[in-house]
């Protein structure tokens, strides 16, 4: 659902002015490969509920970007979603990035951007330790201190601990799948 837009100027990124909109809620019929971190994960985090979100939707930026190197395809091809809600918008705009609380088991939906699916969500499944392990691997092998648009996300649009709590609870799936 879209709710406001921002103006902003080309090459220097200034913010020149924004408004609220009114429009009705899109749904589109698509397929999608989904991660459900359990509770127990979430729970065992010794993060803030507010970093845990942070985290949790780092991960999902994160994943995204890896998703289209193993699938070899575009970035308009898919698009993520966490808990149901599309955080498209946040992260273009700069603002909210999910809903106040994340779900005890957050789910991370990385879905085909077209009606019906164009066949990416059972590759990505069949991908999915490769998907784990190189997401780890891009958070982790990145240069910065607490995010930035090559791992997690800018830290404005996720918070500053989002890259930390994202390695932990990388670390904690790769763990289980181990077990």
């Amino acid at each position: 659902r879209v709710v406001g837009f921002k103006k902003i100027k080309f090459y220097t990124n200034e913010n020149v002015g924004s408004g609220e909109l009114d429009l009705p809620e899109q749904q589109m019929h698509t397929s999608s490969y989904w991660l459900t971190i359990s509770s127990g994960i979430m729970q065992a985090l010794p993060f803030s509920g507010d970093d845990k979100r942070d985290g949790v939707v780092g991960l999902a930026f994160a994943m995204r970007h890896v998703a289209q190197l193993l699938l070899m395809c575009d970035a308009h091809d898919i698009g993520i979603s966490v808990d149901g809600g599309s955080i498209e918008r946040q992260v273009r705009t700069g603002g909210a990035a999910t809903a106040p609380e994340i779900a005890a088991e957050p789910h991370i939906f990385i879905y085909d951007n077209y009606p019906g699916g164009i066949g990416f969500s059972r590759p990505l499944y069949e991908m999915h330790l490769s998907l784990v392990e190189r997401t780890r691997e891009l958070i982790e092998g990145c240069p910065c201190a607490s995010g930035c648009p090559s791992c997690v996300g800018p830290e404005g649009n996720t918070g500053p601990r989002a890259k930390r709590v994202a390695s932990s609870i990388l670390q904690a799936l790769l763990s289980a799948q181990a077990a």
